[in-house]
């Protein structure tokens, strides 16, 4: 039977609601508060009720992997404490960093300062911190450390060009780490006294106000297939090495950082995102009830409500199908649920369908080397992460299964880790045959 044209709209209305890239800001009518409405563990409280535990300055490591809502929950903390009367103030790094490129703690203070000089004057252009913008002050500063600017063009001699190199021009960004790296103190000095003017600047207009900078997409560093190596080594270096120069003087911080610092910062607080949790951590994996709600919630809102949300899935248990094989990650959902609707040649959806899309998801998974296999039935097992070590090598490789959300990273009370639903029973065979094929073969 043919789609008419008002169902054929309905499903292309929801297939662009379903969008799993789409940040939502927390008053946007699709979000739903499910760290607030879950009771075993709010981030974005814990982040608050440390800032506002501290006196006038505080540092914060924020996580989350990749499809979590990470970006959302960092503004809704936004939005909580400027209800309180903190003035916050937002900036993505990846503005001003290339995520392929190795970074430098000269790189990340300089960004930093800029990155704060141009999120106050996007708040209120008004607000003039410093006689002149950092940018203008990095570029004075540059010249005077005899940088031979005639490797450039002359369009760099202007400040928005240079935050434009730092970014873009690896040979530009490449000097001036050279040049830094001997002038680290006098660097780190300059960048206190410009945020601490900054902040004394904000306060003539708001005495006493408590200044938040929430610093976003830093996890993003990844490198690309061949600098990837080299870029997790200079963010794992910045981390171990610097991270008591990330504190900015009179101003709380919140730094997202990658989640796998959690394994080689042992003893240093940051607060991760974890999978809306589904089941128990028991052998058995008893369902818990409240995240299944709270994702048919999720779900609901992009249909745009229970009716619509049943005219496609026709009833209750085929929203389940895909709500329960989707590991609580709202991108995995939306992907179920996109692929649905794309594949949908009649309403109510057919059972096949659902099935076809769930079989495509796992196809995108598919296929898994036996070594990861065996690992990740070990973790499905133990439901904790296998880390044999905290080498470079294992951690990547951990990394890479939390990333790619073949592991789950779960919370209830305690962390702990499980397989993604979707490919359980594809773990669990692929390791079975790696097991025997290791069992030396017999002659006689």
């Amino acid at each position: 039977m043919a789609q008419s044209k008002e169902e054929f709209a309905f499903l292309k209305r929801v297939y662009q609601d379903l969008n799993p890239l789409k940040r939502l800001p927390p008053d946007d009518p699709f979000y739903h508060p499910v760290y607030a409405t879950l009771t075993d563990f709010d981030p974005v409280e814990e982040i608050k009720t440390r800032i506002r535990f501290s006196d006038v300055e505080s540092r914060h490591f924020f996580s989350g992997f990749r499809g979590s809502g990470k970006t959302t929950e960092l503004l809704r903390l936004k939005r909580d404490l400027e209800e309180e009367g903190y003035l916050v103030f937002y900036a993505d790094a990846l503005q001003f960093l290339n995520p392929n490129l190795p970074i430098e703690i000269s790189d990340l203070l300089i960004v930093l300062a800029g990155a704060f000089s141009d999120a106050v004057e996007a708040y209120d252009a008004s607000l003039r911190l410093t006689e002149e913008s950092y940018w203008t002050r990095l570029r004075h500063y540059l010249t005077t450390t005899e940088i031979e600017w005639r490797e450039f063009s002359l369009s760099v001699k202007d400040a928005g060009s240079v935050k434009a190199s730092l970014r873009e021009t690896p040979s530009f960004r490449q000097k001036v780490q050279g040049v830094l790296s001997t002038r680290l103190a006098e660097l780190e000095q300059q960048t206190k006294k410009f945020f601490e003017e900054s902040v004394a600047a904000l306060r003539r207009h708001r005495p006493e106000v408590q200044i938040v900078f929430l610093f976003d997409q830093l996890e993003q560093l990844r490198g690309s297939r061949l600098t990837d190596q080299d870029v997790l080594s200079s963010v794992e270096r910045l981390f171990t090495q610097h991270r008591e120069r990330l504190n900015l003087p009179s101003i709380h911080a919140v730094y997202t950082v990658p989640p796998w610092l959690k394994f080689i910062l042992p003893g240093t607080p940051i607060t991760i995102l974890p999978s809306v949790r589904q089941w128990e951590h028991d052998a058995g994996r008893t369902r818990y009830p409240e995240g299944d709600e709270c994702l048919w919630q999720v779900l609901e809102k992009r249909f745009g409500g229970r009716g619509e949300l049943l005219r496609f899935f026709g009833t209750e248990e085929g929203a389940w199908k895909l709500i329960q094989v989707c590991g609580g990650h709202f991108r995995d959902l939306f992907e179920l649920a996109r692929t649905a609707v794309a594949r949908a040649k009649q309403l109510p959806v057919t059972d096949g369908v659902l099935e076809s899309a769930i079989a495509e998801v796992r196809s995108n998974y598919l296929p898994i080397p036996s070594a990861d296999a065996v690992w990740l039935q070990g973790v499905a097992e133990s439901r904790s992460h296998g880390l044999r070590t905290a080498q470079a090598e294992d951690v990547n490789r951990f990394t890479h299964f939390l990333d790619t959300h073949l592991v789950l990273f779960l919370r209830n009370g305690e962390e702990w880790y499980d397989v993604h639903p979707i490919i359980r029973e594809d773990v669990r065979e692929e390791a079975r045959r790696a097991a025997v094929a290791a069992v030396p073969r017999s002659d006689g």
